[in-house]
């Protein structure tokens, strides 16, 4: 064991503040992403005074790590001043912010390995926790805080990166809606048509099970399932498949396909696919392929994003009494309709430019991730 590993417990303390005094402060709950974020707990007729208040640049974590995607539930408050948490949650703070920065605690905790390592230390029976005494005993290297400082920056820079290039995609995809709305709502056919009548197919993907498993080796061939469509995933993060030859050449992606999930919460997602792909998606999806004598495949992919498209998945989905699903008739069911195809051609080159640079933004976030991920797995090997 390297000199400069210590343990988490010489540098934390539990705080615990309870909400005696019945502060009115924003309620906060945490993520399995590892981040605060408002609650929507309904605390009607609860005892505030229970709750326990967390000031800036202190921790929380849940010590159930059974059924919580092999994750420790972990976050460091950092975007206010103070807020209420609920007293299932444990709460600490670095003792000496001189020796060991909060940011740099944070890091450690964002690393894969550390999550690995809580899951593997975790015990108990009915669920699992992963103890506040686990916690402590738990070896960290802390290297000097000059070197901390460095390291820190470093991510820092790389995070602000990614949450820049995430608000020029908002403001990308909100510009294509306003186009979409000024040039094809304003100036669609008055004329009574559906969704079908501008689509060329429409079929649901590969048996998850055994027509395109996910598999652990690399086999050349990925497949797109609903969380990566949720998640936004890169093409280089979807898991790799094993499909038949046949089944690869009728699923294989192709560009301008459309998926569309078809159940679950995320019922109604899509992603545009831009170029042809080493790649199927399974039956959780639906593929769109737009007729391209009727519409412009950018154009279906923006009214897939607009309010009243989500709202007729909405009215399509949420009847059943399992979990949300739509058909593909119910789908292509809606009325619609889009402008003649020679008055597309004047307004879906600014669309095409517009997911360019969104697309190219998504890529640069993909290569930040990886280099984000690379220095989080160096901190394990800083030296003394």
């Amino acid at each position: 064991m390297k000199s400069n590993y210590k343990k988490i417990g010489d540098y934390v303390n539990l705080v615990g503040e309870r909400n005696t005094e019945l502060q009115d402060l924003p309620l906060i709950g945490l993520s399995i992403t590892k981040q605060f974020i408002p609650s929507i707990a309904n605390t009607i007729g609860t005892d505030m005074s229970t709750y326990r208040t967390i000031y800036k640049n202190q921790f929380a974590y849940s010590a159930v790590t059974s059924r919580n995607g092999d994750k420790l539930t972990i976050a460091l408050f950092k975007d206010l001043e103070k807020g209420l948490i609920s007293q299932a949650y444990t709460p600490f703070e670095v003792t000496d912010k001189n020796e060991l920065l909060p940011e740099y605690l944070m890091m450690w905790f964002s690393r894969p390995e550390f999550d690995r390592y809580a899951r593997f230390k975790s015990h108990g029976s009915a669920r699992e926790l992963f103890s506040w005494e686990d916690l402590c005993e738990t070896l960290i290297p802390i290297p000097h805080p000059d070197k901390q400082r460095e390291i820190v920056k470093e991510y820092n820079t790389i995070v602000n990166r990614i949450a820049l290039n995430n608000q020029l995609i908002k403001k990308l995809e909100e510009t294509a809606q306003a186009i979409y709305k000024q040039f094809v709502v304003a100036g669609k056919a008055d004329r009574k048509e559906t969704l079908s009548d501008y689509i060329e197919t429409a079929n649901t993907g590969l048996d998850a099970i055994k027509r395109a498993p996910i598999v652990s080796e690399d086999t050349g061939i990925r497949c797109l399932r609903i969380q990566d469509v949720s998640r936004e995933s890169n093409f280089d993060n979807w898991g790799f498949t094993k499909v038949e030859n046949n089944n690869f050449k009728k699923f294989q992606l192709k560009k301008n396909d459309i998926l569309i999930a078809r159940t679950g919460a995320t019922v109604g997602g899509n992603i545009f696919i831009r170029k042809d792909l080493k790649g199927v998606f399974n039956n959780g999806l639906i593929r769109i392929r737009a007729d391209k004598t009727r519409v412009h495949p950018i154009i279906l992919q923006i009214f897939f994003k607009t309010k009243v498209f989500t709202e007729h998945i909405n009215s399509i989905a949420f009847g059943t009494s399992t979990q949300p699903n739509i058909q593909i008739g119910d789908l292509l069911s809606f009325q619609v309709s889009f402008p003649s195809i020679e008055a597309q051609a004047h307004f879906t080159e600014y669309l095409i430019k517009i997911d360019n640079l969104k697309f190219n933004l998504m890529e640069q976030n993909n290569l930040l991730e990886n280099l984000k991920d690379l220095l989080l797995s160096k901190l394990a090997t800083i030296e003394k």
